[in-house]
């Protein structure tokens, strides 16, 4: 028995060994507990699912406390932190992104599809070597030879014919077992386009995963900045909540003073308490609005749902420097979308040059090395292969042309998708700018109307302490100032959300430098 034989056995047989030990275990299952990610971080994690003795699962229950558990009683001190994803502190709006780029997990999903098109070229380089397979089979054969003989001439013994075997000797009679160890190299030498292509279409593909990963990560930060300017509308929304409801407080107190010295009647404090009961709703609307903000924000960002994360109030509003056709070439730059459907296009030319190469022959050289054992009577064989073959395809019942037909169908629908979303992104940024202008001049338009609220109800408080104004004036006007301060922090807020949807559809960062709302007016 040879060298190479022996060590192709030996190489088998730990093969074999290692395959055993790997392929009979038991599947492994996906057992992560989600629990953390749903239970508010005050809340000790679930334990892990427990095994009876009978063989089923019984999944254990928190214990959760009876009370709120965002908001654990004040003379108590908070249970340990088990979720990390929760902010230190109060977050900036930089802050709040590289966080979330940093925990997002969708940003996970992406950044796994790159990897997984590394792995497509890896598996498209693949063709350009050559492949090696060994292979070791042990078993017995029974050849028993009879029959009428074949005469081959004088001098010569009789044999029969096997047929796609061979001629056999009249007479042999072998009942034996054997070994064979074989070596199989092949090495595709010319395929025409069909290996390059595809390779390049890989290549491709890791180009358009990167591109898109950019841009997920660009969706992202737009997220959080959205979610958080829609934080600080509804935070300032109730502070003006309260500040009515306080009014209101004040104005019923003077009310009733004012019913016991007998300037007013009865009906007036009533028509107060009735306000004051109003702007109680308006407040808890406002409390449950900034609440769920938050816990959007938590969700855009990646940290747990029912963290009471903090934000920060910027001093200065920013400004958009660039017009319309300025936005537009610039989001022609930037838009990672419109890289991919290039490269998408160049794929499906790319597609329809391997199609075409599938007409053409293949080259390949190989070689094989086959070892027979056999035991009784003791004999061997040894066999040594090269060869260079030519392999043309003439007919497949069509599929080549089909497969030409899809991948032509593929490089115009490319093409047309293209086209389509060069068209969505200049609606986009047409829509977004339109917008941001008209949210732009919201702000300067809806400071008088604050002002002017202002002035008049503190003119009213001063005519309501003599008793010269009605309780359906203050009430008009404490609607009056309510609604213009709601309305200038919404025409603010609804500008730094226009701003940062416009930075999005042009590709660029979401987060200007001095990303905040002015002062009040």
């Amino acid at each position: 028995m040879t060298y190479w034989a022996i060590s192709v056995r030996r190489l088998l047989l730990a093969g074999v060994t290692a395959g055993a030990a790997t392929g009979c275990g038991g599947p492994e299952h996906y057992r992560s507990s989600l629990d953390h990610r749903v239970l508010p971080p005050s809340v000790a994690t679930r334990q892990p699912p427990t095994r009876s003795p009978d063989g089923a699962v019984k999944q254990v229950r928190a214990d959760l406390p009876v009370t709120d558990p965002v908001s654990p009683s004040p003379g108590e001190p908070a249970p340990p932190v088990t979720d990390g994803r929760t902010a230190a502190g109060p977050l900036s709006l930089p802050d709040a992104v590289a966080l979330a780029h940093r925990l997002q997990p969708r940003l996970q999903v992406f950044l796994e599809g790159v990897v997984q098109a590394k792995g497509a070229e890896t598996v498209a380089v693949a063709p350009f070597l050559p492949t090696a397979v060994a292979g070791y089979s042990v078993g017995g054969f029974d050849l028993n030879a009879g029959g009428a003989p074949v005469p081959f001439g004088a001098g010569t013994p009789n044999f029969t014919f096997l047929p796609f075997t061979g001629a056999v000797p009249v007479g042999l009679n072998l009942n034996t077992g054997y070994e064979l160890a074989e070596l199989r190299v092949q090495w595709l030498l010319a395929d025409f386009g069909r290996r390059m292509g595809r390779y390049w279409q890989a290549e491709l593909g890791v180009d358009i995963a990167r591109l898109q990963t950019d841009r997920a990560y660009q969706t992202v930060a737009n997220d959080v900045a959205l979610a958080y300017y829609q934080v600080l509308r509804a935070r300032s929304l109730r502070r003006i909540a309260e500040e009515a409801v306080r009014r209101a407080e004040e104005d019923l107190d003077v009310a009733k003073k004012l019913e016991k010295g007998g300037v007013i009647e009865k009906e007036k404090v009533l028509r107060a308490e009735v306000l004051l009961s109003q702007a109680q709703r308006g407040r808890d609307a406002a409390e449950a609005g900034a609440g769920i903000s938050v816990a959007a924000l938590n969700l855009a960002i990646g940290l747990n749902i029912s963290a009471a994360t903090q934000v920060l109030t910027p001093v200065d509003l920013p400004e958009l420097d660039l017009s319309l056709a300025d936005c537009l070439g610039q989001a022609v730059s930037r838009r990672r979308e419109l890289e991919v459907a290039q490269l998408s296009i160049q794929s499906a030319q790319l597609g329809g040059k391997v199609a075409r190469a599938e007409f053409r022959p293949k080259v390949a050289a190989g070689g094989s090395l086959l070892d027979f054992q056999q035991s009784a009577p003791r004999g061997h064989t040894d066999l040594a292969v090269g060869f260079i073959k030519l392999e043309w395809n003439l007919f497949e019942g069509g599929r080549r042309v089909g497969e030409v037909r899809i991948s032509d169908s593929k490089l115009r629908a490319a093409a047309a998708q293209a086209e389509a979303l060069a068209d969505t992104i200049a609606f986009q940024v047409n829509e977004s700018y339109r917008q941001l202008t008209v949210a732009r001049r919201g702000i300067d338009r809806s400071k008088p109307a604050v002002e002017q609220a202002r002035e008049a109800y503190r003119l009213l408080r001063a005519r309501a302490a003599r008793g010269d104004a009605t309780a359906a004036e203050v009430t008009e006007a404490e609607t009056a100032l309510t609604h213009a301060e709601q309305d200038y922090l919404n025409a603010t807020y609804d500008y730094l959300i226009a701003l940062a949807r416009l930075n999005f559809a042009i590709g660029r960062s979401s987060v200007p430098p001095d990303a905040a709302p002015p002062g009040r007016p």
